[in-house]
């Protein structure tokens, strides 16, 4: 059980670090339809409205696969104004009564086709409109990573780390690199050595703080002009390996506003509720009402 968990784990930080990239890309480029006066415009579960003057907020959903189940759902909220964005992690033992799902956990609504559904269900849980979406693997860092020459960072301590039951081997050298897409997944999974004597000072505390700088030196970089020259083929990169709603045409119509993120405030958040076993299966029960509230908090709603 406890190796399982672990598995889970870093896979979950293997998505979480490749998804601060993305959101930075997807986001600023789809930011686009905000710069109408009107135009008619379509959820992610096909709803057709029609909008008068900028949307105050931009919404997607962007789950990382593993065998077709979503291991890794994030509800990602953007505020148009200050470009603040709001990254909420659904965990993917949510429990759902749902008739898309192969027993009762979110994770299994997808299943490499039910985009739709899954749509419907988060929205339902949350109470928000979900404009977009994308569905990726983790093949996708390193495309990403490499193409915009690597990320800067600075590893606090040798980090070493074997596991071949993951096809994880983790060696990276103290100090101020460029890591590459390869190595960045070492850097951002890595929890402590094979006999404990390295780890983080502070546990999984000192662990989320260097993930959060890497997040801003993730952005950073990719706010760096001549890699905002590479927005093409980064949202190549992203079209090509990805399932999405969003189209080339709507991102050449503004996709170099992503450079206004830089200004705005990452919010990471994981949805309210709690862990429990119902039956033989262990899930975790969300709280909508709090959830929802947390939503609200983060934009001062």
């Amino acid at each position: 059980m406890r190796k399982k968990k672990k598995h889970f784990l870093g896979k979950l930080i293997k998505f979480v670090f490749l998804l601060s990239l993305l959101v930075v890309i997807f986001m600023g480029s789809i930011y686009v339809y905000s710069s109408y006066t009107e135009y008619e415009y379509t959820s992610a579960d096909g709803t057709n409205t029609v909008i008068e003057g900028k949307k105050e907020y931009v919404t997607a959903l962007i789950c990382g696969v593993n065998s077709n189940l979503t291991d890794t759902i994030m509800f990602v909220k953007f505020d148009v104004q200050n470009g603040d964005i709001l990254i909420m992690s659904i965990p993917r033992d949510t429990y759902v009564d749902n008739i898309y799902c192969v027993g009762h956990k979110i994770n299994a609504i997808y299943r490499g086709k039910n985009i739709i559904p899954l749509v419907e269900e988060i929205q339902g849980q949350l109470n928000e409109e979900i404009d977009y979406y994308m569905i990726f693997d983790t093949d996708l860092v390193h495309a990403i990573v490499d193409e915009i020459g690597g990320v800067e960072v600075d590893v606090p301590f040798d980090m070493q780390y074997d596991d071949p039951t993951q096809d994880l081997h983790i060696d990276l050298k103290a100090g101020k690199q460029v890591l590459n897409g390869g190595q960045v997944e070492q850097y951002v999974r890595f929890r402590h050595n094979n006999d404990m004597t390295v780890q983080y000072a502070m546990g999984d505390l000192g662990r989320v703080e260097t993930q959060q700088d890497f997040m801003k030196q993730l952005i950073s970089t990719i706010l760096k002009p001549q890699n905002l020259l590479k927005i093409k083929d980064l949202v190549d990169i992203i079209t090509t390996q990805t399932e999405t709603n969003i189209t080339w045409q709507d991102v050449l119509r503004y996709g170099l506003d992503a450079i206004k993120l830089k200004d705005g405030e990452i919010i990471t958040e994981t949805a309210s509720g709690e862990a429990t076993y119902i039956g033989n299966g262990s899930y975790f029960l969300l709280d909508q009402e709090d959830t929802r509230q947390v939503i609200k908090e983060a934009f001062k709603e």
